[in-house]
């Protein structure tokens, strides 16, 4: 059986010859896809289904929205690979960026989220799911990535206890905002990337992670630039959903080996469930 390797070279030799001369750079791995890098452009292996609703959307926002997204070249669903161009900038996830280039960050994400959550959501009716309203969904499975993670376990009972009402309404979210997807060079936000779980989703899905993420003044400039919480119940549920993020993205951090994660998770939860 060809490894993701294997089916992203052999996808360039098919469809872009030129790159196939390049070394191919490991990106990481997701929980669902493999990503390289080559000569500017970025290759994703995963599920063709979900590469090709991939790039559909990005079609569809790349042009509306304030900041840059991934710039889909091809979609190869026989080997279930895409490919994209790269863009500039670093992940900010285990990075000090300093407090004004967070605020300049928040500001900016705060304005593209204002209008990706207008886009009509008939606009993208098949090409992205639903996403449950009720934040008690977040909670399914996090039992077993969090056993004898010292005190995850109670911070999950203390949510369990403490579930917000559900979303009035859904619009469409990218849905895993994290400081991993967010890219930033020379003081501002340079993309938003990974757009693989996009949904029509409970708008305050793509406040959570960045309130997880950012410090509380880049948070509030997000917010002022999205034009406030949009609902009346919103905030509650954005810090319920940045917990559940957080107890994610220790269990995930620690399975995996990747203390980047874990580190701001814990540093996350000190924030959002202090005592």
């Amino acid at each position: 059986m060809p490894s993701p390797r294997d089916l992203a070279e052999a996808a360039l030799r098919e469809h872009l010859p030129a790159l196939a001369r390049g070394p191919l750079r490991p990106l990481g791995q997701g929980l669902d896809h493999s990503a390289y890098e080559v000569a500017g452009h970025v290759l994703r292996v995963g599920d063709p289904g979900g590469l090709l609703r991939e790039d559909r959307l990005l079609r569809l926002v790349g042009p509306r929205l304030p900041v840059a997204v991934p710039e889909p070249v091809l979609v190869d669903t026989a080997r279930g690979v895409g490919v994209q161009r790269l863009l500039p900038g670093a992940p900010l996830l285990g990075r000090a960026v300093g407090p004004r280039v967070a605020v300049a960050v928040g500001t900016a994400l705060g304005r593209a989220l204002r209008v990706l959550h207008a886009v009509p959501p008939g606009e993208v009716t098949g090409t992205v799911p639903e996403e449950d309203l009720d934040p008690a969904a977040r909670l399914e499975g996090l039992d077993e990535g969090l056993a004898g993670l010292g005190a995850a376990p109670a911070l999950l009972d203390r949510l369990r206890a403490a579930v917000p009402s559900p979303a009035p309404r859904r619009v469409l979210a990218h849905a895993d905002l994290g400081a991993e997807h967010l890219l930033e060079a020379g003081g501002r936000l340079t993309g938003v990337v990974d757009w693989g779980d996009a949904a029509l989703a409970d708008p305050a899905l793509d406040l959570a992670r960045p309130c997880r993420d950012l410090d509380p003044p880049a948070f509030r400039a997000l917010l002022d630039a999205y034009g406030g919480p949009p609902d009346d119940g919103a905030l509650a549920r954005v810090r319920f959903l940045a917990a559940c993020a957080a107890l994610e993205d220790l269990a995930h951090g620690t399975a995996t080996g990747q203390p980047a994660y874990a580190t701001a998770a814990r540093r996350a939860l000190a924030r959002l469930l202090p005592g």
